[in-house]
């Protein structure tokens, strides 16, 4: 509750809820800013012991109420009625935390925090919302433009259509962001050439489009059988969506399609420049990601206002999967100029989903505890510096369950949770030293 508010003023306090304004039930968080737009405003607020109160509000308009929410979806996460042949939910083992098993499919998330939707959930109800309340972007998995192969994928017993979905929300104005989960044998080679065409000829009202390989965990027993993404599969990805972006080019100014980073990873190519992102569309989806890393690596190397020795002698481990080890290894090695600074990158290979998957987001506690008793030990470092990405969004802890806490017990020292860039690190080993920091 914002403090001096026109909630606060009204009565309404942490723990009520929000039942209606002006007579229209209040589903998530996109409606209670569409419909307090107004100037004239009727609040049915119930409070914790079931007594309902009415609030009248003139303001002005578009001025805020200052309700604030525990959650954004306030009738419940819209659940995935497919059976993907990649689902990653399905390859999860016994041991985690139950709300990694919510399938989500709710395109309210879509616009609010970029997550991907199939479409298959939207009624007409929603198509009208979303174009209504102006819903965009929106992100949406294609996977493939064949209605009989993006079946297969989705689990469907039918065929599953998706461009005239996505048409429907390009005629309506909504920026639409796809992607293509690559499984070999399926929709790979011609038929991903095909899916990027026709995508792409809904341009620019599809932005753009990823292209991402399957992951497979080494739990996808009795799942259908699906091979992994090889070094010869990703070079060709590689090649291919390279070539495209040149047709793209020339036709959009812009390369429109996009390989993720471990494309390149399991190709053993390097990333391109930044450039070739074009602003980064999709970022959260792993694409160019390294690039960030390593040109914020090179704009501090340029700034060169590293201090040239810490106050306090200070040896730190940095927590990496195999993706990202190289960068991580190479920004180590240059905090390292820093006199009495002792900075070590250490791969975590990842037993817990299997040896396929090699991004931190998926590092688990108790990976990163065993990798740590066998290179380090106790009294073998002053702090241990992990990602933020593999941590639980709202709360310290792992896809394990186990949290932050418990892994400073384990490997007695202490653990700094950092944002994935050079800077961040930089600036939380350095202040470990005793200095402050920031980039210039």
């Amino acid at each position: 509750m914002d403090a001096g508010s026109i909630a606060e003023e009204a009565g309404i306090a942490p723990g009520d809820r929000l039942v209606a304004i002006n007579g229209r039930p209040v589903r998530d968080i996109l409606e209670y800013r569409f419909l307090c737009a107004e100037e004239e405003l009727s609040l049915v607020v119930e409070k914790p012991d079931g007594d309902t109160l009415v609030v009248e509000v003139t303001k002005d308009y578009d001025e805020p109420c200052g309700l604030e929410f525990g959650e954004a979806i306030f009738d419940g996460v819209r659940r995935c009625r497919n059976r993907c042949v990649f689902c990653f939910v399905d390859q999860l083992p016994r041991r985690v935390r139950r709300t990694l098993r919510v399938k989500d499919d709710d395109f309210r998330l879509s616009f609010l925090t970029g997550s991907y939707i199939t479409l298959t959930n939207l009624t007409e109800d929603d198509y009208d919302r979303v174009a209504t309340m102006r819903l965009s972007p929106l992100y949406v998995s294609v996977h493939s433009t064949d209605p009989v192969t993006r079946g297969r994928l989705l689990g469907r017993r039918g065929p599953c259509d998706v461009m005239d979905g996505l048409a429907r929300l390009v005629a309506a104005g909504i920026v639409v962001h796809t992607q293509v989960v690559l499984c070999p044998g399926i929709n790979d080679g011609d038929e991903l050439e095909r899916t990027v065409r026709d995508i792409s000829s809904l341009y620019p009202g599809v932005k753009s489009c990823a292209v991402v390989p399957v992951g497979l965990t080494r739990h996808r027993r009795g799942l259908f059988p699906l091979a992994p993404v090889s070094q010869e599969a990703a070079a060709r990805v590689v090649a291919s969506v390279e070539k495209w972006q040149e047709d793209f080019l020339e036709r959009f100014s812009s390369r429109f399609v996009f390989a993720s980073d471990e494309f390149y990873v399991l190709a053993g190519k390097t990333v391109p420049s930044r450039e070739a992102y074009e602003g980064f569309p999709q970022i959260e989806n792993g694409v160019g990601l390294l690039r960030d890393f390593v040109d914020e690596l090179d704009e501090m190397r340029r700034a060169a206002n590293l201090p040239r020795c810490t106050k306090i002698p200070v040896r730190l481990v940095a927590i990496t999967g195999e993706a990202a080890y190289p960068v991580i290894d190479e920004a180590c090695r240059f905090l390292e100029s820093v006199k009495g600074l002792s900075c070590r990158a250490l791969l975590v290979k990842n037993r817990f989903f299997g040896p396929r998957i090699g991004v931190a987001g998926l590092l688990t506690g108790q990976d990163i505890a065993r990798t740590f008793a066998a290179a380090i030990g106790r009294g073998g470092c002053d702090a241990i510096v992990i990602p933020s990405v593999s941590l639980k969004a709202d709360a310290p802890r792992f896809l394990d369950d186990m949290t932050v806490s418990e892994l400073e017990r384990v490997c007695g020292v202490p653990v700094d949770v950092v944002d994935p860039t050079p800077a961040s690190f930089a600036a939380r080993a350095l202040k470990r030293g005793g200095c402050a920091w920031q980039l210039r």
